[in-house]
């Protein structure tokens, strides 16, 4: 299984469907600022501890700022086994 891009309107669809864990890869700042309701914040730099525990049976949905690095690192996690998906244009298409 590949990285599966998703809309910022599917997210609540596969929170519920899938029991999927949103993480949100922006810095702490900019997460207090404003964050997807029920994320939980994980800059990138500190991802890799992160992962360490993650279970690689669940469904984890990376978003970012502009959807890049959700991306990246999504791909990175995939090519270790992990189900990811990356929210396409991060908060920036992110609206509700």
């Amino acid at each position: 299984m590949g990285l599966c891009l998703i809309s910022a309107k599917e997210i609540e669809t596969y929170r519920r469907r899938w029991n999927a864990y949103l993480i949100d890869l922006r810095d702490p700042e900019d997460y207090r600022q404003w964050h997807i309701p029920g994320a939980r914040n994980v800059p990138v730099e500190e991802l890799e501890a992160f992962m360490e525990h993650a279970s690689k049976e669940r469904l984890l949905i990376f978003y970012c700022q502009h959807g890049n690095a959700s991306v990246q690192e999504g791909c990175r996690y995939v090519k270790r086994g992990f189900r990811i998906c990356s929210v396409a244009g991060g908060m920036d298409a992110y609206q509700f």
